[in-house]
């Protein structure tokens, strides 16, 4: 019983098995953006671990051996036995190959974030002794993997979407290669995993962030949308608070303004007229409340005319008129007796 307990709970724990394959991989044609030497490598792991003793006496012939599994598809054996090379022989010219080889087996095995990690680790020790651009693309693969793809399937349950776990994956390719040309779209998807979560502040924060650090005017247009769609939800989920509507409403502007040819223009342009009609119907109510409820006539009055200077087009703008010109004889006759 125990054991299938345990069963269960790792085919909960491990993500739906898409098309990895599928993910976008930038081409390897792409120019480097960060400067590594040899000479800023950090301390790295020193030491014979027991569980990870190496077989050999040599980090040559344990290398070698560790591809031999590899090339037999003993994924496991040769994660070791890279892994083991790495920990006895971390200053040796094949320890970056060998930690290389350690995270593209892991990929292998589907241990997504763990090989994201094994790569991450050539960042943090081995700069300047891998194919920089490679291991980007890879790492940039695993994040998308595991932003677009479900998480504990299992029979007929297809699991629930948790885009979050790419989060800290983006914010260190991002960290690692500041000005790599897939920066922006890293920014990007932080934003929008956050969108996704209904986290519309943070979405709001990241999508920025792209607008005020890249120039990529496919991704800034998008950044831009997504801003005002974001802006948008949290002024009609505060319909009290001004700033926030006022900020929606200059977003779309905005967008609509700098992307003019945009294909998503015709429905910013409905969103904004639907926000300033929502606006200016709360406005012509709040002085209704006070002019028929409240029965505060000068209130009333203050309420109509700041109506009418921000919505005088408006279908309500008639009426208010109206409620105006009676509002100012009533208080002028209430003030002569």
């Amino acid at each position: 019983m125990t054991q299938l307990f345990l069963l269960l709970v790792l085919l909960w724990a491990s993500p739906c098995r898409a098309s990895y394959d599928s993910m976008p991989t930038p081409p390897p044609s792409s120019p480097s953006t960060q400067n590594q030497s040899k000479g800023d490598k950090a301390q790295v792991k020193r030491g014979i671990h027991w569980y990870r003793s190496p077989s050999c006496a040599t980090a040559a012939e344990q290398m070698k051996l560790a591809g031999q599994f590899h090339r037999e598809k003993r994924y496991r054996k040769a994660a070791n036995a890279f892994q083991a090379l790495v920990y006895a022989w971390p200053d040796s010219p094949e320890a970056p190959l060998a930690q290389f080889e350690l995270a593209r087996v892991q990929e292998e095995r589907e241990l997504y974030t763990k090989a994201f990690d094994e790569y991450q680790y050539l960042f943090d020790y081995y700069p300047g002794q891998f194919d920089y651009r490679d291991v980007l693309g890879r790492q940039f693969k695993i994040a998308n993997y595991l932003m677009s793809t479900r998480k504990g399937s299992f029979l007929f349950f297809p699991g629930f979407e948790a885009p979050e776990r790419a989060i800290p994956l983006f914010e260190k390719i991002i960290l690692n290669a500041p000005t790599w040309n897939y920066a922006a779209t890293c920014q990007l998807n932080i934003g929008i995993i956050h969108e996704l979560n209904e986290e519309e502040e943070e979405a709001v924060a990241a999508f920025e962030i792209v607008q005020n650090r890249y120039n990529d005017e496919t991704i800034l247009a998008q950044a831009s949308f997504r801003e005002a769609q974001c802006l948008t939800k949290l002024c009609r989920n505060r319909p009290n608070d001004e700033n926030a509507c006022n900020a929606a409403r200059a977003a779309l502007v905005q967008f609509i303004r700098t992307y003019p040819d945009h294909e998503k223009v015709p429905e910013s342009r409905a969103t904004l007229s639907k926000l300033n009609d929502e606006q200016a119907r709360r406005a012509f109510e709040l002085a209704r409340y006070y002019d028929q409820i409240a029965h505060r006539p000068k209130a009333a009055l203050i309420a109509y005319e700041e109506f009418l200077k921000k919505y005088a087009s408006h279908e309500c703008a008639g009426p208010a008129r109206q409620r105006i010109e009676i509002l100012r004889k009533d208080i002028n006759r209430h003030e002569k007796k």
